[in-house]
């Protein structure tokens, strides 16, 4: 025990001290002013402590190192966190506790689960109090500032949970020992068990547990402290062992928030102890461990599965608080409080401390999982004995004003519940200090703020957005119940004008409900031709007009026949009229009325349900407690299908409804602008509740992605497959195939009060859940600018552009692989039950793919389909920006199964989304994700709604050699491009002989140094070319000296001629050479260099009298260029073969260079002139990268056209000629089927000749070629291939959209039988007719090309 108060003590010191730590520097200017609390300066310090806990919950804690012997420091700072934002989060009722438990009188529970009548009678001496649902930490204070309630959700940490529930669930069998279920008189407290299958976790029953107590019925002075017997059970104590420091947190809890009650309980147990010990002496057979006990309260009560009937403790005192701790696993119960109309989240984790004795409190039966709690309660007859006094009620102006080192403020400033600069006008005015006074407290429905001492000056507050929307929270099953009720025949089928026909015409338009039958509607519409009928089809109303009941409109005549008619009666009624059939439109819902509403207040329950009453008349209350403002659900409808057809904003449709209703003077119009806002918010969640089922399945909640639309095309076991499927399919047939991509355009700014926001479908659509696991994702950007999401990343599917249903995340810092593995692990678990394989399509796949595995075995958050093969691809359009070795790996070309996709679907799905996004931008964090999802789920319902390549594919198959083509056949997934041989190793085996074919050695060295020379002299033009106009006395020096060099080596090579020739010259025939003008452009500026004829004294070229010619223009002594004689052939004969097949070996070695030179010509324009960095690039080191490698190419053209020239000089045949052909300019352009095999949008490309110097029927004499002619036929077999999968897919795709049509009609059609309700079963007809429409057009659409069976 003394060890149990000292540890306590420890802990409550330091939770003390850090609450207070916490609550002071919450706000620089303090929440006093004067000495007052003020209320601005309060929220400022909620919003901050507010955005801490949400850090402390995102941070990793102790999950890792947790000891349930020991409190750990993160855990004070969550709960000092928690607690600090419930003591500044005080909700008020205006009661005075003390006089209301004076008036309280105890009676027994309802066992029909609803509240007793005590809360009614009450409600004559006191405000009634509608709080609704409460789910953030707060208190609940009465007038005077004295606190109720203290909620504490989240307070425990998940390791501390998971330690309660398993020792607790060690009591399980105790548990079920009491419940007796044959026993018809046992008390309401062991009644409404919900005992989980075979027994569950926690079992059901209940067990007290109380170290000193008195029996019942014996509390008198003399009857004496017993210890309960549950005490003694060996379980127990060891269960109490295993709790002790868990109760020691709940003492410190209990010594910060109700400091008197922990003096009180801490007081009197010290007391009962010691009786208790006297009465253990008197009878020491079985004297009870109560030493060990480690709660400050009489007793605990351990309760499993079970229903609460609303009741009061009897055996407290008003300032006895009780403490509820919530545990269990996976439910969302909550714990209701009567007196309050209040709801306060009960999930496991939560804390509760209540006045028991003065609030009626219960918890009803909740969807999923097991409920267990610990209950803490003190008694006063024990108390008393003790001689303990009652403790007070904690007040809250302990902690705002006595317990805090607040700040004195010296101005108070306003913060906004909005997170953005306001658009209302309103608004605006009001935040420019504009005075306007009339439109001011215009609609504006405010409830009485906190008091806490002293805040008399501010006793009213506005209610924000996130107000109204919780109070819609607790009706909504009641509001979808109703707006199916509209569905059913109305006035039990007889017509309320006439009473005769049947009244089976109603109509949307006329307020009121109204049932017609064909003549009394015409009637009723004389005046009203326009408005929209429906007419019941014997299950439900379907669309019809007044001209399908003979209503004829009469022009001309003020709306009465024609008198000439009634001369020509046999005239046909719409003779006159058949050409303007098509001219009216119907135009509803745009203006904007004032009207009186009348409602007699002596119906029972009319105040309370005007809401409801509204609702019936299809008319949306703009609020639920005083509704001021209403909209037609015609305009509910056109603004939702203005947003996501037109992309028009709230402000833009309401402005629009003003300017209808008085385009003069649109001001006078009432601003609705922020009632829009909210109840078109609620509008989506309600008709996307009853669309997807879920109003006729009021029991279930919608899961993850219950609320979207996914793609009725794609395979789905157990939707549109059949049962066989896995026998029936191929397995690339049924494969998943997604696309995934990322969008920085959908950025989305930082709230300023984030814990305010009320989220209506969080997680159910597209975007995955806010408040998911992936907080500390979130919480590692708090720091970042203003952006709370810097854009959005989405799986699709990759064939048709469907979104996948939740599996859309937030990007915190870029689109970083762990956002994405995220989206890709939900898509994959997407109704994907056996699925053996998965297309991934993603711009980066090659590098997110190499740790993908790794990452999802390594997280706690991601998990796969068990055995499940990723294949991963890129688009075509991205690959092609890729390195080449992705080209074979990733491209959707040669990826069995792929089909004929692109794989860039959701690049067309972001433009549309694009337009959405900037308003997007500044909503509140649900409200933009329930944006997105409506656009994203329109997307998709939006798409409910062969090339030939086998010719070419066998054309070229014929034309290839047979055996080649088995080969390529057996290497299809080897088709990686290997380095072909080089002309080179051609002139190197021809420079390897040593004697030459005439006997003479060196004769190819000699010739192939003539060869080097022509190379040289053109080199040294080109130099010559590029001088500058007036070169300098160095250039000209530079040019001297080159010229001279050159010049030696032509001497020396015409002395070796002189041998090879035995002493015969060759010179003359060929003349000087002269360079294509084409082919210098881009060294002369578009001039020709001077020929040796226009060379003058002062040229540069000019080398004096004693040379012939310049050495860069000078007649070489070659075979080629010498003569035709007689009397030479016998001796220059073999020379001029020789030089003859070096000069092919030259020609070949260009044309090699020349490819090379073009492809890197290529990557420079891709990569620095021509990408979307090009304007970083397009400087003067590009420019000159640039026209270096033109250069290159021009040289290797024009010592191309000299070997070729040479050739024709040395007498080649005309096959030789054939195979070398002219160059010309257009040829030295690129061919990108060759330099970017990974191209987007390859075809059958016109190569130019020199490319394909090979035919395909002799290829296999060349390597290079045969290459060449393995991948173009590969790449043309794996475009057929692909093209067959294709057809085959669209033709079972065909099958599959109709059965998927068929299972909604299926499920609507059972809905249907199960519906008790008239208007939920005349809904539900109407779905399953309008899904077997869908499939009836898709079997006539598809009738003959559908496949199915594999």
């Amino acid at each position: 025990m003394n060890q149990v108060k000292r540890q306590t003590t420890e802990v409550l010191a330091s939770l003390d001290r850090r609450t207070r730590e916490i609550m002071g520097n919450s706000s620089e200017l303090g929440v006093l002013k004067d000495g007052q609390v003020q209320t601005e300066l309060l929220h400022k310090a909620r919003m901050r402590i507010a955005v801490q806990l949400q850090q402390c919950l995102a941070s990793p804690g102790d999950t890792l190192n947790f000891d349930y012997t020991s409190i750990s420091e993160y855990e004070i700072d969550w709960a000092a966190l928690t607690i600090a934002h419930a003591m500044v989060n005080p909700i008020n009722v205006n009661w005075d506790v003390d006089r209301y438990a004076d008036k309280v009188n105890l009676s027994q529970p309802n066992r029909d689960g609803s509240a007793t009548a005590e809360p009614e009678r009450l409600k004559k001496f006191f405000p009634e109090a509608v709080l609704g649902k409460i789910s953030v930490p707060a208190t609940i204070v009465d007038r005077h500032g004295k606190i109720l309630v203290v909620h504490l959700p989240d307070i425990l940490t998940a390791s501390r949970i998971e330690h309660l529930n398993h020792i607790t669930g060690g009591l399980r069998e105790s548990l079920l020992k009491t419940v007796d279920p044959k026993d018809v008189n046992k008390c309401w407290r062991d009644d409404e068990y919900m005992v989980p299958a075979e027994g569950g976790e926690f079992g059901a029953g209940r067990i007290t547990v109380a170290p000193a107590y008195f029996m019942q019925r014996r509390e008198r002075r003399v009857d004496p402290l017993v210890t309960s017997e549950s005490y003694k059970s060996e379980k127990v104590q060891q269960w109490l062992a295993a709790l002790t420091t868990s109760e020691v947190l709940w003492n410190a809890i209990t010594g910060v928030v109700a400091p008197d009650l922990f003096q009180a309980g801490n007081s009197a147990f010290s007391q009962a102890i010691k009786e208790v010990h006297h009465g253990s002496k008197k009878n020491p057979k079985n004297p009870a461990p109560v030493d060990s006990w480690p709660s400050i309260f009489s007793g605990l009560e351990i309760i499993a599965n079970r229903v609460i009937f609303s009741h009061r403790d009897a055996g407290g005192s008003p300032s006895l608080f009780d403490l509820l701790v919530s545990l269990g696993r996976n439910h969302h119960a909550t714990l209701a409080l009567a007196d309050l109309h209040a709801e306060v989240d009960y999930s496991p984790g939560a804390m509760v401390y209540i006045a028991g004795r003065v609030l009626e409190h219960s918890v009803g039966p909740w969807l999923n999982g097991e409920r267990v709690v610990i209950a803490h309660f003190m008694k006063d007859a024990v108390h008393d004995r003790v001689g303990v006094p009652r403790p007070s009620f904690p007040m809250q102006s302990f902690f705002l004003e006595g317990n805090v080192s607040w700040k004195e403020a010296d101005t108070v400033y306003e913060d906004y519940d909005s997170e953005v600069e306001p658009t209302s006008p309103v608004k605006q005015k009001h935040h420019q200090n504009i005075e306007d006074h009339s439109l001011v407290n215009y609609d504006r429905e405010i409830y009485d703020d906190f008091g806490t001492g002293g805040l008399n000056s501010i006793q009213r507050k506005t209610k924000t957005q996130n107000d109204f929307l919780r109070e819609y929270l607790p009706w909504r099953n009641e509001y979808l119940s109703v707006l199916l009720e509209l569905e059913q025949l109305i006035n039990n089928e007889k017509c309320e004008d006439c009473g005769r026909e049947e009244g089976f015409i109603r109509c949307l338009s006329c307020s009121g409900e109204h049932s017609w039958c064909s003549s009394c509607a015409v009637k009723a519409h004389q005046h009203n031709p326009f408005h929209n009928l429906q007419l019941w089809n014997g299950k439900f109303y379907e669309s019809t007009t007044l001209r399908d009941h003979g209503y004829i409109m009469h022009l001309g005549h003020g709306g009465h026949p024609c008198p000439n008619a009634l001369q020509q009666s046999n005239l046909s009624p719409w003779s006159d009229l058949g050409a303007m059939e098509d001219v009216f439109a119907h135009v509803e819902g745009d203006t904007i009325y004032e009207t009186q509403l009348g409602l007699s207040n002596l119906c029972p329950g009319a105040e309370k349900d005007r809401h409801l009453h509204l609702l019936k008349a299809k008319l949306f209350p703009a609020s639920i407690t005083r509704p001021q403002s209403a909209f037609t659900f015609d305009v509910l409808d056109n603004f939702l299908i203005d947003a996501l057809e037109c992309k028009t904003s709230a402000m833009s449709f309401y402005q629009k409804l003003r300017r209808f209703t008085n385009n003069a003077f649109p001001h006078t119009i009432p601003d609705r602008y922020r009632e829009l806002m909210r109840v078109s918010r609620i509008w989506r969640d309600l008709v996307n509740r009853i669309r997807f089922g879920f109003a006729h399945e009021s029991d279930r909640s919608p899961g993850p992605g219950d609320l979207a639309l996914y793609c009725p095309a794609c395979p789905q076991p157990g939707i549109n497959l059949p049962s066989s499927w896995k026998d029936t399919y191929d397995s690339w047939l049924v494969m998943q195939r997604y696309v995934v991509d990322g969008n920085f355009t959908a950025q989305h700014m930082k709230m300023k009060t984030p814990e305010d926001d009320v989220s209506l479908a969080d997680g159910k659509g597209y975007m995955k859940s806010s408040c998911s696991n992936h907080r500390a994702v979130n919480a590692a950007n708090v720091q970042r600018s203003n952006l709370r999401a810097t854009g959005v990343g989405a799986t699709a599917c990759a064939r048709h552009g469907c979104f996948v249903p939740h599996a859309v995340v937030d990007f915190q810092k870029g689109e970083r692989q762990m956002n994405m593995d995220y989206s890709i692990c939900n898509a994959l678990k997407y109704p994907s039950e056996d699925i053996g394989s998965a297309l991934i399509i993603y711009d980066v796949a090659c590098q997110w793919s190499i740790h993908f595995h790794e990452r999802v075995n390594q997280s706690y958050h991601l998990s796969l389909p068990q055995s499940i093969k990723i294949l991963p691809a890129v688009g075509k359009f991205h690959l092609s920006a890729h390195k080449l070795l992705c080209f074979p790996r990733f491209s959707l070309n040669f990826i069995t199964g792929a089909g004929h996709i692109d794989g860039e679907i959701l690049e067309t799905l972001w433009a549309p989304f694009n337009k959405i996004s900037p308003p997007a931008r500044s909503m509140t964090l649900s409200h933009r994700q329930e944006v997105l999802d409506d656009h994203m789920r329109d997307s998709n319902w939006k798409k409910l709604g062969i090339k030939d390549t086998q010719g070419p594919y066998e054309e070229l198959t014929k034309s290839l050699d047979r055996a080649n083509i088995q080969k390529w056949k057996k290497e299809a997934e080897l088709a990686a491009l290997h380095q072909a041989p080089t002309m080179a190793e051609i002139r190197l085996r021809l420079t390897e002989n040593k004697v030459s074919t005439n006997g003479r050695t060196g004769a190819v060295a000699w010739l192939i140094e003539g060869i080097n020379i022509e190379n040289a002299q053109d080199s040294l033009r080109s130099s010559i070319r590029q001088l500058p106009e007036d070169p300098t006395a160095s250039q000209r020096t530079l040019m001297e000296e080159k010229r001279q060099k050159l010049l030696s080596r032509i001497n020396k090579f015409h002395e070796t001629a002189l041998v090879m020739t035995n002493g015969m010259e060759l010179e003359g025939g060929a003349g000087l050479h002269q360079d294509d003008s084409e082919l210098c452009l881009e060294e002369a500026d578009g001039s020709n260099f001077p020929g040796i004829e226009e060379l003058g004294e002062d040229s540069i070229l000019d080398i004096g009298d004693d040379a012939d010619s310049p050495a860069e223009v000078a007649e070489l002594w070659m075979p080629s260029w010498g003569t035709s004689d007689p009397i030479m052939n016998d001796v220059v004969m073999p020379l001029r073969q020789e030089e003859l097949e070096l000069r092919k070996g030259q020609a070949n070695d260009c044309l090699e260079k020349l490819r090379q030179a073009l492809g890197d010509r290529s990557v420079v324009f891709r990569e620095k002139l021509h990408s979307n960095k090009s304007i970083h690039h397009q400087g003067t080191r590009s420019t000159k990268e640039l026209r270096k490698i033109t250069l290159a190419i021009n040289k290797h053209a024009r010592e191309y056209r000299r070997s070729r020239a040479a050739m024709q000089r040395l007498g080649a045949d005309s096959d030789t000629m054939s195979s070398y052909q002219a160059l010309k300019a257009e040829d030295l352009t690129v061919s990108k089927e060759v330099t970017e095999e990974n191209r987007h949008g390859q075809g059958s490309d016109r190569l130019a000749w020199f490319w394909r110097i090979n035919s395909a029927e002799d290829s296999q004499k060349s390597e290079w070629m045969n290459e060449f002619y393995r991948v173009n036929w590969l790449k043309a077999k794996a475009r057929y291939d692909r093209w067959s999968e294709e057809l085959k897919l669209v033709q079972h795709e065909m099958c599959w959209t109709v059965w998927w049509f068929q299972k909604q009609e299926s499920e609507w059609r059972a809905r249907a039988d199960e519906s008790i309700k008239n208007g939920h079963r005349a809904y539900a007809e109407k779905q399953a007719s309008m899904w077997a429409e869908f499939a009836a057009e898709g079997m006539k659409s598809f009738q003959g090309k559908w496949s199915m069976t594999s």
